[in-house]
């Protein structure tokens, strides 16, 4: 027994010696280090920074952290780290909108975290963006006022009164004989203030002309005279447009009114509650409004700072109906809201993508093969493919180079009502030896991680669309997956299968699915092709063929022509 008992311990310990560790749970102290270490990781590398996949997984760790602990001691460091990792990215891609993003993070911690070490660090930086960068000097000098009458013996003092001398006053000299009004720039004003209220929460929406500061306060409700708890907004340098009231009843879960009043320069917005309760603030663009979330009652969960997508599997036409008879007529849609249901009857439609175009370059592949080109070509041939061989209408987001934003390629396809949607690209990575053909199908349907790429990459962003139009791009989107996963699907199939046939070394990477921000927006079934890979020497060569570009142009209209019959819009 000694010796079988010997044995059986002897076997337990190499077998405990050998199997994999437990992984220790990430703690917010540890997801904090590896997003930093990421962000000094890649501003180390050269070669990495000219990818913009690369910055996004920085970007992706920051925002995680910031969106799952607010309230960390590090917060307003991650916030930090994102305004500047936007600001450097801006100076490899040049495109503005990476410079607003920058602005966006520096005034979160600025507007969220007023005591904390970083703020005038923030409200500097943003100052310098908008100065040089985004060439609104009115702004950046507000900023500068504001750091020298917020943080007096702040380490930024001499540098803002410096930026303050470099600025334009934003006032011109006029001779006494005449009288020149200048427009003032420099004051917001407050347009609208709507409101509704659903199971968890009532929102408010405060809509505006331009970006703003703004302080938040509470107050409880009072023991001795029973007054009500507030909740209250200082917007600074703002007044009201003549139309919107002084009191708005609210009567509706614990809000009781909103009352509006102006002193000087600055606006309070002041909400009166039954009971302070938990609440969360979010400020957007395009166009610029603050949102407010209060919950119903003390019991009442608020998980994010920020409107939550709510998906519908199963969506029908009276659902949109109900969403749309929601809308203010005061404020009327900006998307244009096709029916649902794939059209049976007529000629179809179909709206091909070449991806990229003018200043973007896309992907750039041996000897300065520039994807927005070779995909113009292929796209070309596509769109004259599908209209020999399946008869159908098909219209190009763009025939030429030229620059197109993102949002534009697919509302113009929503416009035209078309029946499906192809954007052709080629793929690209820093590892030069991968190769091969994949479709992608969008798919943000209660994913977190793939909305917040979604909104990073997309023109018109997650949070730049309106409450109601959030709620009808998911519905829509979602109503129309499983058809873009099969048209995929199809597609390709049907192009691994025709390029074998002539090339070696075909590889099949599958369907995939995820928040392209190309798809974004389609009210059609719609996909992205990668055609393949421009980085690897091999299929950059194909690509830079005409005959390789009309054989896959041949696979993709085969797969487009299965699909349509499967759903029985083709004549079989």
């Amino acid at each position: 027994m000694t010796l079988v008992l010997r044995y059986f311990l002897l076997v337990t310990l190499v077998f405990t010696a050998c199997s994999p560790a437990v992984e220790a749970k990430a703690t917010p102290d540890s997801e904090y280090q590896a997003a930093r270490n990421a962000y000094i990781s890649l501003t180390k590398d050269t070669k990495k920074q000219q990818f913009r996949h690369h910055w996004d997984k920085v970007f992706r760790k920051l925002q995680h952290f910031t969106e799952h602990y607010p309230s960390h001691n590090k917060a307003p460091s991650a916030y930090y780290l994102l305004g500047k990792a936007y600001n450097e990215l801006y100076g490899v891609s040049l495109a503005k909108s990476d410079a607003r993003q920058a602005v966006h993070y520096f005034k979160t911690l600025s507007t969220r975290y007023t005591q904390n070490s970083l703020a005038d660090d923030a409200l500097y930086l943003q100052a310098t963006i908008e100065s040089t960068t985004l060439n609104n000097p009115n702004r950046a000098r507000m900023l500068c006022d504001e750091i020298l009458r917020r943080y007096p013996n702040g380490d930024h003092i001499k540098k803002s009164r410096k930026l303050l001398q470099t600025l334009p006053t934003g006032s011109t000299v006029a001779p006494k004989a005449q009288a020149v009004v200048v427009p003032r720039t420099d004051i917001a004003q407050i347009n609208a203030i709507r409101h509704w209220t659903d199971a968890n929460h009532t929102r408010i929406v405060i809509e505006l002309n331009q970006s703003i500061q703004f302080k938040v306060n509470t107050l409880p409700a009072s023991q001795k005279d029973n007054s009500s708890a507030r909740l209250y907004l200082d917007l600074f340098a703002t007044t009201t447009a003549r139309s919107l009231a002084n009191v708005i009843n609210v009567n509706q879960g614990v809000i009781k009114k909103i009352r509006v009043g102006v002193n000087k320069k600055n606006t309070r917005i002041v909400c009166d509650l039954t009971e302070l309760t938990r609440y969360s603030i979010l400020e957007l663009q395009n166009p610029p409004r603050v949102v407010i979330d209060i919950a119903r009652h003390k019991g009442a969960v608020l998980t994010a700072n920020q409107p939550q997508i709510e998906t519908t599997p199963q969506i029908g036409q009276q659902d949109i109906a109900t969403v749309l008879a929601q809308v203010p007529a005061s404020q009327p849609m900006r998307i244009h809201l096709p029916d649902v249901a794939t059209k049976s009857k007529g000629k179809l439609r179909i709206v091909v993508d070449a991806g990229h175009g003018g200043k973007d370059p896309g992907a750039i592949g041996p000897n300065k093969l520039y994807e927005k080109d070779v995909v113009l070509k292929l796209a070309k041939k596509l769109a004259t493919t599908l209209r020999s061989r399946l008869k159908c209408e098909v219209l190009m987001t763009r025939d030429r180079d030229v620059y197109i934003p993102l949002r534009q390629r697919t509302a113009y396809a929503n416009e035209v009502e078309a029946d499906l949607f192809i954007s052709i690209h080629a793929n690209a990575s820093t590892n030069k030896k991968i190769f091969g053909i994949e479709c992608f199908y969008l798919n943000f349907s209660k994913n977190d991680k793939a909305v917040a790429v979604a909104a990073r990459e997309n023109g018109m962003t997650i949070k730049e669309m309106g409450d109601l139009e959030l709620i009808l791009f998911d519905m829509m989107a979602n109503a129309k997956i499983n058809e873009s996963s099969r048209l995929a699907t199809e597609i390709q199939t049907s192009l691994v299968s025709t390029l074998s046939r002539s090339y070696s070394n075909v590889k099949d990477m599958g369907v995939r699915q995820g928040p392209f921000h190309v798809l974004l927006g389609a009210t059609m079934p719609s996909v992205l092709v990668e055609v393949a890979f421009i980085s690897n020497k091999m299929e950059a060569k194909r690509l830079n063929s005409s005959v390789y570009r009309e054989r896959a142009a041949q696979g993709i209209v085969s797969g487009v022509e299965k699909y349509l019959r499967s759903q029985n819009l083709l004549d079989q």
